[in-house]
C-alpha cells in the first residue's frame, strides 16, 4: 500500500458550509490548507440543506471580498406569520447593513466549490475514509486518512473540525475536556422537500392543529416543516396524510398535492460544546453547536465561527500572534449562547402558540399575545429584526 506524506498549514475536516468557507477565506489570504471530505463532490453539490445567508453573513463575505462570487439577489425581508390561516407579513426593519445579497445554503455550497476549486485551485479531497486526528501533547499535529491511492499523512500546524454533529473531529478530543450543554424540546419536525416553489413570503404558521412552515429551496422547490411526535417515522406519514395536514394547518384547501422528493424526521434540540478548541484542533459549525431549525441560525452561526477562526489563523501564521487563536472559543461562545436563547424562544413561541395539547391553553394564548407584540410594538419589531439579520 502506498504511503504519502505531505505538509500544510491548516487541515480542514469537512466540506460543508463551515469547511468550504474557511478554506476559501484562507486560500484568498495565501494560507495553505487541505480540505478532507468523506462524500463525493457530486453528493456534496446535490445534498439539500436548510438556511439562507443573513445580513451579517453578507457583510462578512463583502468584507472578505467574496460577495460577488458567492452571493446574488437581495436579502429576504419578510416572514408570513400565520395563526389559524390568518396571514400577517412581518417586515424586517431597514438599515445600511441590510442592503446585501440573498443566497440559500445549497447555492452557497455550490458557489464555494466553484470558487475554491475551479477558480482558486484549492485542495479539496473527496471520498476519503478513516480520518484519524493526531493532536496529543509532545507529538506532531497530523491528520491521517485513506483513499483509493493508499494511506496519507498530513503534517499541519492546525486542524479545523468542520465535519458536523456526527463527525470525527470532536470525538478525537479526550474525555473530560469538553462540556456538553443540551436541551430537548420533546417533539420533532417532519421536513419534506417538495416540487413546488414558495408563492410569496416564507411561512411560519401556527394553528390549533400544530405548527407548519414553508421555506424556499431554489426557484422551483420548497421545504415544508410539520410538527410531529418524536416517535413518528415514515410509516406514520403517507403522502396523503402529509398534504391533508398541510391544508388543515394552513387553513387553505387550495393547496394541491405535488411530488414529495424526500421526507426527514428532525428531533428539535439545542446543543453547545465548550470549549470549542483543544490544543491545535478548533471546532466550527454543527460539530460545536446545534440549534433547532425554527431559528434558521445553524448555517449563520457556522459562518460566524469561521470568520473569527480565519482571522485568528491569519494573525497566528502571518504575525506569530496567538492571542486570537487562544481566545477563539471565548470569542465565539457568547454569540452562540445569545442565538441559542433566540432559537429556544422562537421554537417555544411557534409551538406553544399552536396545538394547546402541547403545553395547555394558557401557554397557547400567551404565545399568541407574544406574536401580536411583534407587530404592535416598535421595540419588539426592531429586536426581532436584529435577531433575524444577525446583527446582535
Amino acid at each position: 500500500m502506498n504511503y504519502n506524506q505531505e505538509k500544510t498549514t491548516v487541515a480542514i475536516i469537512g466540506a460543508g458550509v463551515a469547511g468550504l468557507t474557511l478554506a476559501t477565506l484562507l486560500q484568498k489570504s495565501g494560507i495553505a490548507c487541505i480540505v478532507l471530505e468523506t462524500q463525493s463532490r457530486s453528493t456534496v453539490e446535490t445534498l439539500q440543506r436548510a438556511g439562507v445567508v443573513e445580513a451579517r453573513g453578507v457583510e462578512m463575505f463583502e468584507r472578505w471580498g467574496l460577495a460577488e462570487d458567492l452571493l446574488a439577489g437581495s436579502i429576504a425581508q419578510t416572514i408570513d406569520y400565520r395563526v389559524n390561516g390568518k396571514s400577517r407579513i412581518f417586515k424586517l426593519t431597514k438599515d445600511s447593513r441590510n442592503s446585501g445579497r440573498f443566497c440559500t445554503q445549497q447555492m452557497l455550497v455550490n458557489n464555494l466549490l466553484k470558487t475554491l476549486i475551479d477558480k482558486m485551485c484549492g485542495d479539496v479531497r473527496f471520498e476519503v475514509q478513516n480520518v484519524i486526528i493526531q493532536n496529543k501533547q509532545n507529538e506532531p499535529t497530523k491528520v491521517i486518512y485513506y483513499d483509493k491511492a493508499g494511506t496519507h499523512e498530513i503534517d499541519c500546524k492546525y486542524i479545523a473540525g468542520c465535519d458536523g454533529s456526527r463527525g470525527t473531529s470532536r470525538s478525537s478530543i479526550p474525555n473530560g475536556i469538553l462540556t456538553k450543554y443540551s436541551y430537548e424540546f420533546g417533539y420533532s419536525w417532519l421536513a419534506a422537500h417538495v416540487e413546488s416553489p414558495l408563492k410569496e413570503h416564507p411561512i411560519m404558521a401556527v394553528s390549533d392543529y400544530g405548527f407548519v412552515g414553508q421555506l424556499p429551496r431554489g426557484p422551483h422547490r420548497s421545504r415544508y416543516y410539520l410538527q410531529c411526535e418524536l416517535s413518528d417515522g415514515p410509516q406514520d406519514w403517507t403522502d396523503e396524510r402529509f398534504w391533508n395536514e398541510v391544508r388543515l394547518r394552513l387553513n387553505d384547501s387550495t393547496i394541491s398535492d405535488v411530488t414529495i422528493i424526500d421526507k426527514q424526521f428532525v428531533p428539535l434540540r439545542s446543543v453547545v460544546f465548550s470549549p470549542m478548541q483543544y490544543r491545535n484542533l478548533f471546532l466550527a459549525g454543527d460539530v460545536a453547536h446545534l440549534v433547532p431549525p425554527t431559528s434558521a441560525k445553524g448555517m449563520n452561526l457556522a459562518l460566524y465561527d469561521v470568520d473569527i477562526l480565519a482571522q485568528a489563523f491569519l494573525s497566528a501564521v502571518n504575525y506569530n500572534d496567538l492571542k486570537a487563536l487562544n481566545e477563539y472559543s471565548d470569542t465565539c461562545l457568547p454569540h452562540i449562547w445569545t442565538y441559542q436563547d433566540f432559537a429556544i424562544s422562537m421554537t417555544n413561541l411557534m409551538h406553544d402558540a399552536g396545538n394547546p395539547e402541547q403545553h395547555g391553553k394558557f401557554r397557547q394564548m400567551t404565545a399568541r399575545a407574544q406574536l401580536d407584540t411583534l407587530f404592535n410594538s416598535p421595540a419588539a419589531t426592531q429586536l426581532h429584526s436584529e435577531y433575524q439579520k444577525g446583527n446582535i
